[in-house]
């Protein structure tokens, strides 16, 4: 068996009768990619009209079967459950014996984690299905006993990188795969994934790396610690730094960690962690506050004129506005910025009109003091500004590259992402940024006419 679709039952406003989600909002077509589970549906009873977001679950039943017959090669094929798999899951209902280890660490409250919560997913262990927990708890116990130490680390590193893979987290798709999205939603329609068939895939996927790079000379230490306080590195001993900071209110990292913190018995201490996050009482000057210490530190630890790469991307302007005040305090000028199309777009990027889908790359040069560079700047970079550089693109002739067709996403629409990108690439050197994207999009549509 390859994998397990379980779908909630539904409770109707209308008539109170429970149905299957399965049976009544899946929209098979000829293209798996164009197959989807839809948001709207009537009810198979009473025939009323329903919104998925709207109803009340029940609980999950099995409904469909993915495998591969030994006969059909390598094509996939799908079955619903028969008397024997509804037979097995019924043994396998009881999890892993009591020999075998796994966590059962309970969710701490936070923004992300109040989802599983809200669902009956109170610990670690309610994560993922009975058997699912019983494999689970059987690789670790194999691969945490593994005698040779070399081995032993990337077999563990196998098994982490299942991440939500194999969770109750991990929803349904009809083209195939499970990706990790950043929250703890608890979809409607979830695929159960074969652990030790996902543990075998990912294996032989991180296999390459590790046969490429076998023969490559190279000396790397990694360290754990907060990027506050990097007190293992003299001062001016570095020559250059490449960082990727937290996005803002973007991720909940510590409890997106969490997850696998619990099978590694080590926790992330939240008290240095830069995000915005209304649980841990941290809003957008906290974050700045943070932000501003590690790049403190950076400076400490750079070679005078040493250079420092920042990419960063976000909608928010409060987000941009403390990264680069984070960085003029600490003592770092803006020289360069450059867009980043990273080409692979992420989940939220598809699925939301407000996510920004192009990195900013700031090259940042360490400055002998404080450069202050954004004194006087405060409101340098908002309507207006942004109102003069689309109609200037326009004018240009530049609408081709700036503003052009999405062809995988939204087929109709500017790609008003790349243009905000660009804005920014031009405007952080400039000064404080004012303008959110959802902004930015209302200025682009009255300054631009859609065209036929």
């Amino acid at each position: 068996m390859l994998y397990m679709v379980w779908s909630f039952g539904m409770l109707c406003n209308y008539c109170g009768q429970e149905f299957l989600l399965w049976d009544v909002a899946r929209d098979e077509r000829e293209s798996v990619r164009e197959s989807k589970i839809l948001a709207e549906f009537d009810c198979p009873h009473c025939s009323r009209p329903l919104k998925k977001r709207e109803l009340q679950r029940t609980k999950r039943y099995p409904v469909s079967v993915g495998y591969r017959c030994c006969g059909a090669g390598l094509k996939e094929c799908t079955a619903p459950p028969d008397n024997f798999d509804l037979q097995l899951l019924e043994q396998l209902e009881k999890g892993p014996p009591e020999n075998l280890w796994y966590p059962r660490d309970l969710f701490p409250d936070g923004v992300n984690t109040r989802q599983p919560i809200a669902a009956g997913i109170t610990s670690v262990d309610k994560a993922y299905t009975p058997r699912a927990l019983h494999a689970m708890a059987l690789l670790w116990k194999v691969v945490s006993a593994w005698p040779e130490e070399d081995v032993r680390d990337k077999l563990l590193f196998t098994v982490t990188s299942l991440y939500q893979r194999v969770t109750v987290f991990s929803e349904f798709r009809f083209w195939g795969g499970s990706g990790n999205i950043a929250n703890y939603n608890v979809p409607a329609i979830m695929n159960e994934q074969n652990v030790f068939a996902t543990f075998e895939r990912k294996a032989h996927t991180i296999s390459w790396y590790f046969r490429e790079a076998a023969d490559i000379p190279r000396q790397v230490e990694v360290s754990t610690q907060s990027a506050c306080c990097l007190g293992q590195l003299p001062s001016r001993s570095v020559d250059y730094i490449f960082t990727d900071p937290p996005f803002g209110a973007n991720i909940n990292y510590s409890e997106m960690n969490f997850l696998w913190e619990s099978w590694l018995g080590v926790k992330t201490d939240t008290r240095e962690e830069a995000i915005v996050n209304k649980v841990q009482r941290k809003d957008y000057e906290d974050y700045q506050r943070l932000l501003c210490g590690a790049f403190r530190e950076m400076r400490r630890v750079l070679k005078d004129d040493a250079w420092l790469t920042v990419v960063f991307h976000n909608s928010s302007e409060k987000a941009w506005n403390a990264i680069q005040t984070s960085l003029d305090e600490a003592g770092f000028s803006i020289e360069g910025t450059q867009t980043f199309d990273k080409k692979h777009g992420t989940f939220k990027m598809f699925v939301s009109e407000n996510a920004v889908g192009y990195d900013l790359v700031l090259h940042c040069r360490k400055s002998k003091e404080a450069t202050n560079y954004l004194n006087g700047y405060a409101s340098a970079n908002g309507r207006d500004d942004a109102r003069e550089y689309i109609n200037r693109t326009l004018l240009d002739g530049m609408i081709s590259y700036h503003v052009h067709y999405l062809h995988v996403a939204r087929e109709d629409e500017f790609d008003y992402r790349k243009l905000y990108a660009n804005w920014l690439r031009d405007a952080l050197p400039r000064g404080l940024v004012s303008l959110s994207f959802e902004e930015f999009r209302e200025i682009v549509n009255e300054c631009v006419v859609t065209p036929a």
